[in-house]
C-alpha cells in the first residue's frame, strides 16, 4: 500500500496509518507505537510485536525427531522466547543416538535427564540460549540481535561450507580414501545451522531487497538438500563401501561438480552473463557423459554416481533461482 508524505510545520513530515491495520491492534489517537530503522525500511509495530514472539511447548511423551521438529520449526519462524515444558524426573534419549557422529565418541550414553538432552537441541541454534530453568520447565530465548549483515555473512558461510564439502568428497574419490569424509557429518551440522539462522532473519526482517526474500528461501532450501547429497556420498564411501576399487569412472563427474560448484559462487556474489555460460557448458558436457559412465560404473559406483546427478540437477535450479533474482 502507498502512503502520501503530508508536510507539517517546517521540518516535519507526516504520513497515515491504514485504518484497518489501526483497528486490529486497537490503536486509538495518543497510543505510542514503535518505529524501527532497519537495512530495508522503517518497520511500524505495536508494543505487542515489539515484546516478540511466544509460544508453549509441551514434550512429554515425544520422540527425539519430533521434538527437533518442534524446535526447528519455532526457530526458523522467528520465535523470541520459548518455553519448555516436560514431566520432572524424566530422561531422553541423547539426541546423538540418531546422528552418525554417536559411533565414534567413546564417551556417548544413550539417556540422558532431560535437562540435559534438551541442552543439546538448543546448542544447535545460533543465538538461542537457555535463561532460565526448573524441575519441569526451561525457558529459551534470543540472545542478540538479527541484522541483514548477519544473513549476509552466514549464506556466505553456507557457501564456504558446500565448497569444503566438495573438496573433500572429490579428494576422497580421487585418492581412494574414505577416512577424509569422517568429519562430513559435522561439517552438514555447522551448515544447517547456518542455513537456519538465514530462514530466521528472513521470516523475522526480510531481506534488504524485498523482491528477493521468496527467491532466498528457495535457494536457502536447495542449498541444505545439496549439502544432504554429499554428507550421504560420505556415508556410503565410509560405511557401505569401505573396501570398494578406486571409483575411477565417476571421478570425471565428481571434478565437473566441484567445478560447477565453485562457478556457482562466483556467479552468486558477481553476476555475469559469461559464468553462466561457463556453468551451462560443463553441465552439458557432464550430461552428454552421463550414459558413457553409467555403463562403464561399478554397483557401488552407481550410488555415488546418484547423488553427484542430484546435485547437479540441484545447480541448475539454483542457477536458474541467480537470473530470476537479477531481474
Amino acid at each position: 500500500m502507498k502512503r502520501k508524505i503530508i508536510k507539517q510545520g517546517h521540518n516535519t513530515l507526516t504520513i497515515t496509518l491504514p485504518s484497518q491495520w489501526t483497528k486490529k491492534h486497537g490503536l486509538e489517537a495518543g497510543d505510542e507505537i514503535d518505529l524501527t530503522d532497519k537495512e530495508n525500511g522503517i518497520f511500524i509495530s505495536t508494543e505487542k510485536i515489539q515484546n516478540g514472539k511466544k509460544i508453549s511447548i509441551n514434550v512429554e511423551g515425544m520422540s527425539i525427531p519430533t521434538i527437533w521438529k518442534y524446535f526447528m520449526a519455532v526457530y526458523r519462524e522467528g520465535y523470541d522466547e520459548v518455553l519448555v515444558r516436560f514431566k520432572e524426573n524424566s530422561e531422553l534419549d541423547n539426541p546423538y543416538k540418531f546422528l552418525t557422529m554417536h559411533r565414534l565418541d567413546p564417551g556417548y550414553k544413550s539417556k540422558q535427564k532431560i535437562q540435559e538432552a534438551l541442552q543439546g537441541f538448543v546448542d544447535r541454534f545460533i543465538g538461542y540460549e537457555i535463561v532460565e530453568q526448573g524441575k519441569d520447565f526451561i525457558l529459551i530465548k534470543e540472545m542478540g540481535q538479527l541484522t541483514g549483515k548477519e544473513f549476509d555473512n552466514s549464506l556466505r558461510r553456507v557457501f564456504l561450507l558446500i565448497d569444503q564439502m566438495a573438496e573433500e568428497t572429490l579428494e576422497a574419490i580421487k585418492k581412494n580414501n574414505p577416512k577424509v569424509l569422517s568429519h562430513m557429518h559435522n561439517i552438514d551440522i555447522n551448515l544447517d545451522k547456518f542455513h537456519d539462522y538465514c530462514v530466521r532473519i528472513l521470516n523475522k526482517i526480510g531481506y534488504k531487497e524485498s523482491r528477493k526474500t521468496p527467491i532466498l528461501f528457495s535457494t536457502l532450501y536447495l542449498l541444505e538438500l545439496l549439502g544432504d547429497e554429499f554428507k550421504n556420498i560420505s556415508t556410503h564411501l565410509i560405511e557401505d563401501f569401505p573396501k570398494t576399487k578406486k571409483m575411477k569412472n565417476i571421478l570425471e563427474l565428481a571434478e565437473s561438480i566441484k567445478q560447477q560448484i565453485d562457478a556457482f559462487y562466483d556467479l552468486f556474489y558477481k553476476f555475469d552473463k559469461q559464468k553462466i555460460k561457463k556453468m551451462s557448458e560443463l553441465d552439458r558436457k557432464t550430461y552428454m557423459a552421463v550414459p558413457e559412465i553409467y555403463n562403464k560404473a561399478g554397483e557401488e559406483e552407481k550410488e555415488i554416481f546418484h547423488h553427484l546427478r542430484m546435485i547437479s540437477r540441484y545447480l541448475n535450479a539454483l542457477l536458474e533461482l541467480r537470473i530470476e533474482m537479477e531481474h
